[in-house]
């Protein structure tokens, strides 16, 4: 009786354990795609506060299918309206294809 709790123990600790860690990879490896011609982009200014320290900086804004989405400097720069493009976002950047 003791060896089979002592499995259902171990057992439940090992299935937890593996949900825990496949969530952990999916918000770490999750890939969000947008695609779509870009129908507008813009320049947008917002105000962050990091610890009582307020600092305006400046968003890049596209709209693709009628999805507003904040992308960085670079690719806002490279991106021209009415051009087919797919966006790809990972935790780690950006991607334009």
């Amino acid at each position: 009786m003791k060896k089979i709790l002592y499995f259902i123990t171990w057992s439940g600790c090992i299935i937890l354990l593996s949900c825990a860690y496949e969530d952990y990879l999916y918000s770490q490896f999750k890939v969000d795609t947008a695609q779509g011609i870009v129908e507008d982009k813009w320049v947008g200014k917002t105000t962050r506060n990091i610890f009582g320290n307020f600092t305006e900086e400046r968003e890049y804004w596209i709209q693709l299918n009628g999805e507003k989405i904040v992308v960085t400097k670079a690719i806002y720069e490279e991106v021209n309206r009415h051009r087919q493009i797919k966006l790809t976002r990972t935790q780690h950047g950006m991607l334009i294809e």
